[in-house]
């Protein structure tokens, strides 16, 4: 398992782990989020989530 906190300047870092699943990023109201694909469909991933990857190969999002 791996596990990256998104904090808003690490896209790379993101992109990386998640590969062609993540979207680049877009800002609202001065912060920074992310959509990323998961087995439920795309969710948005905010400053402070971490993005979880799992040995098998599925992606969460922790809050």
């Amino acid at each position: 398992m791996t596990r990256i906190q998104y904090t808003g300047t690490n896209f790379e870092e993101i992109k990386t782990l998640c590969g062609d699943r993540v979207l680049a990023p877009y800002f609202c109201m001065g912060f920074s989020m992310l959509s990323l694909e998961t087995e439920e469909g795309f969710v948005t991933v905010n400053e402070g989530d971490t993005v979880v990857l799992e040995d098998d190969g599925r992606i969460h999002i922790e809050k």
